[in-house]
């Protein structure tokens, strides 16, 4: 019995000391799968980019959501002369600075559409008062050319007249001296900045003023709050004020009354 259980475990210890065996894949082997991985990677990188080259030109969808009549033709006839590469390639970056570059146009979106492919959609500036007799301009004091000439001089604007350079500072005194003499019920018509930066105002009503540029804020709030004070029941006959003096002003009368005051 003895013996019988020590060959039993004579017999586990060889099977237990005994190596198993591995499937060993060669060296060389490893290596031709690795390439063929590789290679196969390539080919479809080099085959893809070939299909993006060879691919046909890309449409070029405008929106007219927003746009006028002209100004919609005008988009499409830059955009139509514009040569792109496949739906995948184009600069849509170089589409954008062109579209941004036409005068009207104030913000451009350009993104990639499956079934309508380029899609380029604009936002017009929105006109708040002429800029001479052949421009507008914006409420950010930009000056553009509208894509239809039939949209300059707009008899509902204000004209503001002077430098390309100043308009922002030109909307900017508008738009104050308009908040100043709402309460009179007048409101600016024309506005020009001199060369020498006098200003020369002249309301809805008829009034002018002229003031130059020491003071200037100043000098135009306290005759609004003398239009509406101690002036108030001669504010119909004042024909035009000079502020550009130190102490006090000058009126001019309308012709019923010829004579011109200064005040102090």
């Amino acid at each position: 019995m003895a013996q019988t259980v020590n060959e039993v475990t004579d017999l586990m210890s060889d099977k237990t000391r005994r190596p198993t065996s591995k499937l060993q894949v060669p060296t060389a082997l490893k290596y031709f799968f690795m390439v063929l991985v590789l290679g196969l990677l390539v080919l479809i990188l080099i085959m893809g980019g070939k299909a993006l080259r060879d691919a046909p030109p890309a449409a070029i969808y405008v929106s007219n959501k927003g746009l006028t009549s002209a100004e919609y033709q005008s988009l499409q006839q830059v955009m139509d002369q514009q040569k792109v590469s496949s739906f995948f390639t184009s600069d849509l970056q170089a589409l954008r600075d062109i579209a941004t570059g036409l005068a009207w146009v104030d913000q451009v979106s350009v993104s990639r559409d499956w079934q309508r492919g380029i899609v380029i959609t604009a936002l017009p500036k929105q006109a708040v008062a002429n800029f001479g007799t052949e421009r507008l301009v914006d409420a950010k004091g930009v000056v553009f050319i509208p894509a239809d000439d039939k949209d300059l001089t707009q008899d509902q604007f204000a004209t503001l007249q002077g430098e390309l350079t100043q308009a922002p500072v030109i909307m900017q005194q508008m738009q104050q001296v308009n908040d100043w003499y709402a309460p009179l019920g007048i409101q600016v018509d024309d506005i020009i900045l001199s060369p020498r930066m006098t200003w020369l105002i002249r309301f809805d009503n008829g009034l002018r003023v002229i003031v130059d540029n020491e003071n200037t804020a100043q000098k135009l709030l306290n005759l609004s709050q003398l239009l509406g004070n101690q002036l108030k029941s001669r504010r119909d006959e004042i024909q035009s004020v000079d502020l550009r003096y130190k102490n006090g002003f000058t009126i001019a009368w309308n012709m019923n009354q010829p004579q011109t005051d200064k005040l102090p």
